[in-house]
């Protein structure tokens, strides 16, 4: 059986009409019908119904539909799997992270993964949490490391489990503290990062869960930014120690009891054959970060 029938099957299947699935495919109404004819002459059954303006399967077209993607996504794979493994080109992968993550995390492994696959190009977008998952999930992006929070839209990697820990001025009264309650932190303006950054949402999430609401300042997404505001002692800072400024002079590192977890992790497309080179980034970012010390974090459990 031709491929290429399997694919106007699913593009009439699609578009309910042979002149639609023609134009999904470029190509011509005629075409598509003969394709059409000649798959139902093959397997000696009446794919569609064609009566009326639009092009309905039959019983037995409608469970040929799921077979057709399936074999469809598996030859999409093999294909992408063969020119990934001879090198097929030079592929480039769309690959999107929070601004932050990039300068902190991120920069070292891009560099050796592009020593490592120099045939692979990479294209860096610099987007939120919610906006690379939502770019992942609609093929915008190849891929992303975000912090986790909630959604299933893409399919997910661990890469590494943080500690969102409390920053200071070191004249704030709580600096003398090594830990502080989330009811104490309730009295205290807090500057988080925009929420379309998850790190917002599960701080946000703690507050509510423990009956409390959180008292917000200012929208900060900068280290930098926020370093400078925290030691003014005018407001407080729940960061990932990962992301905590590294010129921490007149800053303190406060403790939850119960630590607040961000799950860092790769995220790619769920519904989708994941290409070749974005698959080897994910591998290399995870065997990267396997190691990445949290200056101010307490160890986790994975």
């Amino acid at each position: 059986m031709d491929f290429d029938l399997l694919e106007a099957f699913l593009a009439v299947v699609e578009a309910r009409s042979f002149s639609g699935a023609a134009r999904a495919l470029h190509s011509t109404q005629p075409t598509v019908s003969r394709q059409i004819a000649r798959l139902e002459s093959d397997l000696g059954v009446q794919l569609f119904e064609r009566g009326g303006r639009t092009v309905e399967p039959t019983p037995v077209g409608q469970m040929l539909v799921p077979m057709a993607k399936a074999i469809t996504v598996r030859v999409d794979e093999a294909v992408s799997t063969v020119r990934g493994h001879v090198g097929a080109g030079s592929r480039t992968i769309r690959f999107g992270a929070p601004r932050a993550l990039f300068s902190r995390s991120l920069a070292a492994v891009l560099v050796s993964f592009a020593l490592a696959y120099p045939n692979v190009r990479v294209d860096l977008v610099e987007k939120d949490d919610t906006l690379v998952e939502e770019a992942v999930a609609r093929g915008e992006l190849d891929c992303g490391v975000i912090t986790a929070w909630r959604s299933n839209r893409t399919a997910v990697q661990h890469l590494l489990t943080d500690e969102i820990v409390v920053l200071v001025g070191d004249s704030h009264d709580l600096a003398r503290r090594q830990e502080v309650e989330l009811a104490a932190l309730a009295k205290e303006t807090l500057l988080l990062p925009p929420s379309t950054m998850n790190v917002a949402n599960i701080v946000v999430d703690a507050f509510r869960e423990a009956g409390l609401q959180p008292r917000l300042g200012y929208r900060v997404e900068t280290p930098e930014l926020l370093a400078e505001l925290v030691r003014s002692s005018l407001a407080i800072a729940p960061v990932p120690a990962t992301l905590l400024p590294e010129k921490r002079d007149g800053l303190a590192v406060l403790h939850l009891p119960r630590p607040l977890k961000a799950e860092v992790v790769f995220v790619s497309p769920k519904d989708r054959p994941v290409a070749p080179g974005a698959r080897a980034l994910g591998s290399h970012i995870k065997a990267a970060l396997a190691g990445t010390k949290r200056p101010g974090a307490r160890p986790l459990t994975p």
